[in-house]
């Protein structure tokens, strides 16, 4: 399972269509199976600034119904969407720098996050803390580095925990979060992926010094 498992779609709206959302909302996807409709949350990977559609990305999972259904669409194919959703937004007054970090998909949400903050022209200083198994697993990996190459206050820390020939980090997001980031001081930590990562990752900030009350999180299991 990699990157050749995630697909990104753009789900553009009928003419005419309002679709407010703040960055990091979701939305869910509902499709008819067997006479019933079954629903699925995704977090929106664009920002609201981007009008008249919006970015989704998925993995396909084995035995995963809705997943496996959204993999055969087509452009021009008609999805129905329930939302916006969510409050795993930005929280503000922002504070002095955020600590994003996410494993797989779960960078989705701090996608849409990203490019709203850098178009408000926020002085805050985001981490970027983005872990992948293969090294070819890295979603917007291009956009990301060159989102760093604009704005001073953007920071990839991309790491692979079964690298081939990856020349950077190698290890899980929980050790990158110790190695880069001592002063917990008015920062905030936001997490997304599965249950496990983000255990990991709450006991780490915790040891270096981290309270609850910065520390927030959404789950993708």
């Amino acid at each position: 399972m990699g990157i050749q498992d995630t697909r990104h779609f753009k789900l553009a709206f009928d003419p005419g269509t309002v679709f407010d959302f703040d960055a990091g909302q979701f939305v869910n996807i509902l499709v008819e199976k067997d006479a019933k409709t079954i629903k699925r949350p995704y977090s929106i990977a664009s920002p609201p600034s981007w009008k008249g559609f919006i970015d989704l990305c998925w993995k396909r999972v084995d035995g995963g119904l809705v997943t496996n259904l959204l993999w055969d669409y087509k452009k021009g194919d008609k999805l129905t969407i329930q939302g916006p959703l969510g409050r795993f937004t930005a929280h503000k007054p922002l504070p002095k720098a955020i600590i994003f970090i996410s494993t797989g998909t779960g960078i989705a949400p701090f996608r849409s996050i990203f490019h709203e903050l850098l178009r408000e022209g926020t002085a805050c200083e985001i981490w970027n803390i983005f872990g992948n198994r293969y090294d070819e697993d890295i979603l917007y990996q291009k956009e990301f580095e060159e989102l760093a190459g604009k704005h001073k206050n953007f920071h990839n820390i991309f790491t692979i925990s079964r690298p081939k020939t990856w020349k950077g980090e190698k290890d899980y997001v929980q050790f990158m979060l110790k190695k880069y980031i001592s002063n917990p001081a008015d920062k905030h930590i936001y997490i997304c992926g599965l249950t496990n990562m983000i255990q990991e990752v709450q006991k780490t900030a915790l040891e270096i010094g981290f309270t609850k009350e910065q520390i927030f999180f959404e789950k993708y299991d």
